[in-house]
């Protein structure tokens, strides 16, 4: 054959192959048009709808209209972000069996519309952008009203993906479900929304309906859902413990945050850097220890555990330091339990220890209840119990103590015998005759904690220093959600794109994967390039002959 004549069968075969190319394009484009599909492979699959937003929307007892409100000249660095808008309703649309509708508008485009948006409260987002070398301010339109019936609720401004699943999932959800009732207890110096818990009081409203009771003076009603019970600093009474049991009797479930000692300023002049370390008698003792838990007048240090926090060191100023009584703990894997929901670890200031006892003792559990351990201290940690002064330069002795892992909480599905009542209550042919109950009519859902402070205010605000601060927050609403049996929301708190952290190492391998990161993908490119260079060239050898 001509070298002629192969030009011309290398240049028949460069346009086949070119059309085939094309061909496949258009292919694809038009299968795409009909069917949708995303490879996510971001660690909490972000960009893909959850299996609870689509159970959500596809329990829908009506039709639920979203109108998103977009304008068409966005700036280019907020254009990506209106097409994820747009992606993500569709996700909604796709689950929802016909019942979710959405449809986007330019305010810009029709009066009407900007009066609408005004009306569901959806506001212009400011942006500066870079026109014609210099930087001038916008004002654009991208947020969302949802309408159900005749009630409404809306995102404002939508400034970033982050988090936007949990924002239309957790609106979709106050707008088509009954709210749960939670109650916090009162009267005992415990921490409720207006003290101690003030931080997470909007977002914790937005979710449940809360009420606060106090159990040594008043019924808890039959319409709460579950108990609070968050850091008691004096004794409930026999009284008050009767009702909280009498309401685990009823099947209801409960979160317990019992510290078995306290911290408080000392408040001497000149000392605002000491805490006095107290023993803390919550009352809880007797039904703690009836179901199993028991929490002692002593906290957990952990000296090679310790994390930093908050405190006194004079003059009205506070700062951040590290002390072995404020222990950073690694959550515990425990499968099927969604009170951990992205919670890898949490920091306790001055936690006690929860033991197993009872019915509960070695870690067994009765027939058909499950038992989750949810946090503990390292090996090498010890208990300190009675009066103590602590400052920052305060030194623990760990001499002579038992030095081994200790849990900080447990979270436990089953049914609870009464610490109050023995006997099964006789049968009985009134209301007013009721007796209490011996036993829960049905599987309860309790979590216990030997600590209260690690989702108060005073800690969950640091998290605007440290992330890992807010996993208190996260845990109590978590929580909350698991002793209801309301966990739509739980996974979707935590979907956020986060940096994939390396597991601890050497400083040397630490080196080498940083310089494998670096040099890696342009070694391996450039050799991709060489090779290929060397196949071409000797194929054209090979056509010359």
């Amino acid at each position: 054959m001509s070298i002629s004549s192969k030009k011309r069968s290398y240049a028949s075969n460069a346009i086949l192959y070119t059309l085939f190319v094309v061909g496949a394009l258009v292919l694809v484009n038009l299968i795409g048009t009909r069917l949708f599909g995303r490879l996510d492979l971001t660690e909490k699959r972000i960009y893909t709808l959850s299996k609870s937003s689509k159970d959500l929307v596809k329990a829908l007892p009506d039709y639920l209209s979203v109108k998103a409100f977009i304008s068409k000249d966005l700036p280019p660095e907020i254009k990506r972000l209106s097409r994820d808008v747009r992606d993500k309703l569709d996700d909604y649309q796709s689950a929802s069996n016909g019942r979710f509708r959405w449809e986007a508008v330019d305010p810009a485009a029709d009066k009407k519309y900007e009066e609408e948006a005004s009306r569901c409260k959806v506001n212009k987002v400011q942006i500066q952008k870079l026109s014609n070398s210099k930087f001038e301010l916008g004002a654009y339109y991208l947020g969302l009203c949802l309408q159900y019936g005749d009630k409404t609720e809306a995102i404002p401004q939508i400034v970033s993906d982050a988090g936007l699943e949990f924002q239309l999932s957790s609106l979709i959800k106050k707008l088509t479900v009954k709210k749960k009732k939670i109650a916090l207890t009162t009267g005992h110096g415990e921490f409720d929304f207006n003290q101690g818990l003030q931080a997470i009081k909007q977002d914790f409203e937005q979710e449940y309906d809360t009420t606060t009771v106090n159990p040594s003076s008043a019924e808890i009603g039959a319409d709460i859902d579950a108990l609070i019970v968050a850091g008691p600093r004096q004794p409930i009474d026999e009284k008050g413990q009767r009702e909280i049991d009498r309401f685990l009797m009823t099947g209801k479930g409960a979160v317990i945050l019992a510290p078995g000692m306290v911290a408080q300023g000392a408040g001497a002049r000149g000392m605002e850097s000491i805490k006095m370390l107290q023993s803390n008698d919550n009352g809880l003792g007797k039904i703690l220890e009836s179901y199993g838990f028991k929490i002692g007048q002593e906290i957990v240090v952990d000296p090679p555990a310790a994390a930093p926090g908050v405190m006194d060191v004079g003059g009205g100023r506070r700062a951040l330091l590290t002390m072995p009584a404020f222990v950073a703990a690694a959550t515990e894997k425990a499968p099927g339990l969604s009170v951990l929901e992205g919670v890898r670890g949490l920091v306790f200031p001055f936690a006690s220890a929860v033991d197993l006892v009872g019915p509960l003792a070695g870690g067994t559990v009765p027939a058909g209840a499950k038992l989750w351990k949810l946090a503990g201290s390292s090996p090498n940690s010890f208990k300190h119990s009675g009066f103590a002064m602590v400052s920052p330069e305060m030194k623990f002795d760990g001499a002579g103590k038992e030095n081994k892992s200790y849990a900080f909480g447990y979270a436990y599905q089953g049914k609870l015998k009464s610490a109050f009542v023995t006997e099964p209550a006789a049968s009985v042919s009134t209301e007013e005759e009721k007796k209490p109950l011996a036993e829960t009519e049905k599987p309860v859902r309790l979590v216990v904690i030997g600590n209260a402070a690690f989702a108060s205010d005073e800690w969950s605000q640091l998290a605007r220093f440290m992330p890992v601060f807010a996993a208190g927050a996260q845990l109590l609403y978590n929580a909350i959600g698991w002793t209801v049996e309301d966990e739509a929301l739980i996974p979707l708190r935590s979907k956020t794109m986060d940096s994939r952290a390396l597991p601890a190492m050497s400083e040397r391998k630490a080196t080498v994967i940083r310089w494998v990161n670096i040099l890696g993908l342009p070694v391996a490119f450039c050799l991709f390039g060489v090779a290929r260079w060397r196949v071409r060239r000797a194929n054209r050898k090979n056509q010359r002959f």
